[in-house]
């Protein structure tokens, strides 16, 4: 499985777009978005806590 991942700068934040390509007959399509969406979120919270504990600066 392959997925690709586009970032561009949205009003106030960031436009996450993947596509997922080759993904296995055996996994439901239900199933890898929920699994995408529980990723994404995971990121948003260790990104948004980073921002908040360091002053929006990178580490």
């Amino acid at each position: 499985m392959t997925m690709t991942t586009t970032l561009t700068d949205a009003d106030g934040g960031t436009q996450v777009l993947v596509v997922h390509e080759g993904v296995p007959d055996g996994v439901p399509a239900a199933d890898n978005e929920t699994g995408m969406r529980m990723a994404l979120a995971n990121l948003a919270r260790l990104v948004e806590g980073r921002r908040a504990n360091h002053g929006g600066s990178s580490r």
